[in-house]
């Protein structure tokens, strides 16, 4: 037996308390993370920005060239329209004025598509508007030179002067269309080399940004490795502080089984050693008492009639005095559990306790069990005894049936009563003093102890099993 004040922990003992786990993850790591998401959100801007700015470039780039190719059109039509009516005038062939009837129904659709081109553009505009009227004048002296040249051809009569005044004003045409075309490769050019340079630059920021991101994101994994570290670290403290805790509840446990099982056992051998000295001493008292009380009373004379009543009265004082301490007897230690087995003490407590409660008790014991162990067989006592007390008190029970019988590997004890049952948070209750000596006689044996309701009706079962052959029954 191991007692508590001298086991290897006091009830005051402590465990070393655990590094605490951290609830989040770190500020550090967090900023990390953030000027991470950051760097990657300036990197996505800059390719937003640098893509938008290659897509105005190109379409800056589309129209250029489409101006251009409508300036070489334009430019085109007018030569062929020059080119129509000069050789008409020189050959006298009709077939030379095809072109010319060509340019004259198309060269103003030329000019409408290069005045939508630049319509953003208000210099552009006005130089188309003064093309427009240069070559509206010179389509028109080109006009006049074919009516005035009757007979054109070699040997034939032709406007040379309105042909050189066509000629001239189509110079300026060409003049103006070509200072457009080279105005508008100076701007591709122009353009070129401000998306050449904001490449380099978005290139340039973005993989500067690029190389600090991966920079940031390389310290931020040896962030992320070293807070898992630590925190599998505190979580391995913590299960080792678990671990130490539960072992040492575990020990306390174990320790407190054994005190009260010891408190246990204790008290039986102290209630059987007061329960002897009450009989031996008290009982040879109290018996010579009434002996010299009877011897007193058969001698006094019929004279002292009043001291013969009360001398009867004190009689009968110690007749419940015998009674009361043959109860209190019965109540430290049943002589007949020693004398007459389980069986008999049984049903006599179960008399008893129909005689003071008028509840009817009925006991269905079919032997005497003259083998059972003493250990075991005031424990089935005890908890018979604190289950009928109980009953009395709560169950508010009509009848009571216990029933002990063997069975297959050990022998059962059932208390059923038909009372108002038993609610699970009153066995839990920490003041259920009851209960938990009846569980704890039960463990004390080895056996199984449960309090349950029945499957049908109402009322309570107390159930107690005691295997047939356990080393840990202990003679009391």
């Amino acid at each position: 037996m191991v007692d508590a004040t001298h086991s290897g922990h006091s009830p005051n003992a402590t465990v070393n308390k655990p590094p605490a786990a951290t609830g989040g993850v770190p500020l550090h790591v967090r900023l990390v993370i953030v000027i991470s998401i950051a760097l990657l959100m300036v990197n996505a801007t800059l390719l937003i920005i640098n893509t938008a700015a290659t897509m105005d470039s190109h379409a800056q780039y589309a129209r250029s060239y489409e101006i251009k190719r409508s300036l070489s059109s334009f430019q085109s039509v007018l030569t062929a329209a020059e080119s129509g009516q000069r050789g008409y005038l020189l050959t006298g062939q009709t077939g030379y004025l095809e072109p010319y009837y060509v340019a004259m129904r198309s060269w103003r659709t030329e000019i409408d598509k290069l005045r939508n081109l630049t319509s953003e553009n208000p210099a552009r505009q006005q130089d188309i508007g003064e093309l427009e009227q240069l070559t509206a004048a010179a389509i028109s002296r080109l006009k006049a030179t074919i009516s005035r040249s009757p007979q054109p051809g070699p040997n034939g009569t032709a406007d040379v002067a309105g042909t050189e005044q066509a000629t001239t004003t189509m110079d300026r045409v060409r003049g103006i269309v070509d200072r457009m075309v080279a105005e508008e490769d100076a701007r591709i050019e122009a353009l070129r080399r401000e998306v050449l340079r904001d490449l380099l630059v978005a290139g340039g920021l973005a993989l500067l940004t690029t190389v600090v991101t991966v920079a940031v994101l390389i310290g931020l994994n040896k962030l992320l490795r070293k807070y898992v570290r630590d925190r599998e670290k505190a979580e391995n403290a913590i299960l080792q502080a678990n671990q130490a805790l539960n072992e040492q509840v575990e020990q306390r446990t174990a320790e407190l089984t054994e005190l009260s099982q010891h408190l246990i056992r204790v008290s039986e051998e102290e209630k059987a050693k007061l329960a002897r000295e009450l009989h031996d001493t008290l009982g040879s008292n109290l018996t010579a008492i009434n002996m010299d009380l009877n011897w007193i009373q058969r001698r006094l004379p019929e004279s002292t009639r009043e001291i013969k009543e009360r001398l009867q009265r004190v009689l009968q004082m110690l007749t419940e005095t015998v009674e009361l301490k043959h109860e209190v007897i019965e109540g430290l230690r049943p002589s007949h559990l020693d004398n007459l087995g389980l069986a008999f003490a049984m049903r006599s407590h179960c008399r008893e306790f129909t005689r003071r409660t008028g509840l009817p008790c009925e006991v269905d014991v079919q032997e005497d069990f003259d083998d059972l162990d003493p250990a075991r067989s005031i424990a089935f006592y005890r908890i018979a005894q604190e289950s009928l007390t109980n009953i009395a008190k709560h169950a508010q029970a009509t009848r009571v049936r216990i029933i002990l019988a063997r069975e297959d590997g050990g022998v059962r004890l059932r208390i059923i009563d038909d009372g108002v049952g038993v609610a699970e948070e009153s066995l839990s209750k920490p003041k259920s003093h009851g209960v938990v000596g009846m569980r704890e006689r039960m463990r004390q044996m080895g056996g199984k102890f449960q309090i349950r309701r029945p499957e049908e009706g109402t009322g309570t079962i107390v159930e107690a099993f005691i295997p047939a052959s356990n080393p840990a029954a202990i003679s009391a």
